[in-house]
C-alpha cells in the first residue's frame, strides 16, 4: 500500500499525468511492490519556502507497510532523480520522510492489510 504524498511549489500545469504515472511506477519499482497498490498524491502550486527561497522545491512523505529501512538511501536517490530530471528540482531542495506501518494500521477495502 505504498503512498507517496508530495507538496511542491512547481506550477500545476507542470505536473502531468505522464509524470504521475512515472512516479507511481518508480515507487513500485524501488519498493519491489505491485503498482496496483501504489498511490501518488502531488499538491502542486504550493506556497513553499525552502532554505529561505521560493526556488523549485518539494517535501515528500513515503508511507508503506514493511518499508525496507535499510534501503531508504537508495529509495531517496531514485525518487529524487526523477524529480530532478522531470521537474528540475535540485536534490538539495527536497526532503523525503519515511513512515513504516504495521499491516493492521492501514485500512483498505473495508478491512486492513
Amino acid at each position: 500500500m505504498p503512498a507517496l504524498t508530495v507538496q511542491t511549489n512547481i506550477a500545476d500545469n507542470e505536473i502531468t499525468n505522464d509524470f504521475l504515472k512515472q512516479l507511481s511506477a518508480k515507487v513500485a519499482q524501488v519498493l519491489g511492490k505491485s503498482e496496483e497498490y501504489v498511490t501518488v498524491h502531488v499538491s502542486s502550486g504550493q506556497k513553499l519556502l525552502f532554505s529561505g527561497t521560493n526556488d523549485p522545491a518539494a517535501i515528500m512523505e513515503l508511507t508503506s507497510i514493511g518499508l525496507p529501512t535499510n534501503q531508504t538511501g537508495k529509495i531517496t536517490k531514485e525518487i529524487m532523480n526523477l524529480f530532478e530530471k522531470k521537474l528540475n528540482i535540485k536534490a538539495d531542495r527536497m526532503y523525503l520522510k519515511f513512515t513504516n506501518l504495521a499491516n493492521n494500521m492501514m485500512g483498505w477495502n473495508k478491512g486492513t492489510f
